[in-house]
């Protein structure tokens, strides 16, 4: 008997699907911020990519923020793909070493939050799209605990 509608099985597969939007989502973001070309995420002067972008808050330690993102969400692929376990029968992840390491992305969206509302004033929605992922594949992991 299943434990819950959205079992073990497919948490996993949700999780490498998330990931993998994730790579696909930075790729893209990066391409934006390389070419300068934000044509596809400029709403308005308040939710604009290329607003954040021109505010010269796109970098830490001398990093960008995209190549953070490049980096990221292949390394969360990766470790996805090691953390799948075998329990009850039932394929999960682990969550030993997957919710460290995606709390240490959500603190960071919480430093970028700040900078995007409480320092420019203008929301970049491919980042909260990036943000958002992230808290998607860090809910999967979490849901693990209690499966």
């Amino acid at each position: 008997m299943k434990s819950s509608s959205f079992g073990r099985d497919n948490i996993s597969k949700v999780y490498i699907v998330l990931a993998g939007l994730g790579i696909a989502d930075a790729i893209y973001h990066s391409y934006d911020e390389l070419t300068q070309n934000f044509t596809s995420c400029n709403i308005n002067s308040r939710v604009s990519c290329e607003g954040v972008f021109e505010s010269g808050h796109t970098s830490v330690f001398g990093i960008p923020f995209y190549v953070l993102g490049l980096v990221w969400f292949p390394l969360a692929l990766i470790l996805g793909i090691f953390a799948v376990q075998e329990v009850k029968t039932r394929t999960t992840l682990n969550p030993v070493v997957l919710l460290p390491f995606l709390m240490v992305g959500n603190i960071f969206t919480i430093y970028l939050w700040y900078i995007e509302l409480g320092v420019i004033g203008i929301i970049c929605p491919v980042c909260v799209s990036l943000y958002v992922i992230n808290y998607a594949m860090t809910g999967l992991v979490a849901k693990t605990l209690f499966l």
